[in-house]
């Protein structure tokens, strides 16, 4: 019973582990980056490795290239003014816009009033319309 006390029960680590603990308390292999740096690295370069994460990058990306598209094609499309779009951008009402429509001087009357100094004149399809400089 004595002889049992003194024999180890367990088998010695093998030499290939021993050296793996060692290499891995090496100051050679020291990495300064802390814990979180690390894992964030890890998870950002395994996100565009999933096919999913990929898809969805591309359709937000195609979404805000759009919405883009779209409020650049509003700008250009907005060179014609309905009477009550035209009153809020010249600061007056539709009455004085309609019942001023017809007369000559409409086109100075509103580059005076408006904001950017841009005169405007009526087209018989009920909008009006930036006239060149």
């Amino acid at each position: 019973m004595a002889d049992s006390l003194l024999t180890p029960t367990t088998s010695p680590a093998p030499l290939s582990t021993i050296a793996m603990v060692e290499s891995a308390s090496s100051p050679a292999s020291f990495n300064p980056a802390s814990p979180e740096e690390s894992t964030a690295d890890l998870e950002s370069s395994n996100l565009l490795n999933r096919p999913e994460a990929v898809v969805f990058i591309l359709i937000a990306t195609l979404l805000v290239l759009w919405d883009t598209y779209l409020e650049l094609l509003d700008e250009v499309g907005s060179a014609s003014l309905s009477a009550r779009q035209l009153a809020r951008r010249l600061g007056t009402t539709q009455k004085m816009i309609r019942s001023r429509k017809r007369l000559e001087d409409f086109s100075e009357w509103t580059k005076t009033l408006d904001p950017e100094g841009i005169a405007w004149a009526y087209t018989p399809g009920g909008v009006y319309t930036p006239q060149p400089e």
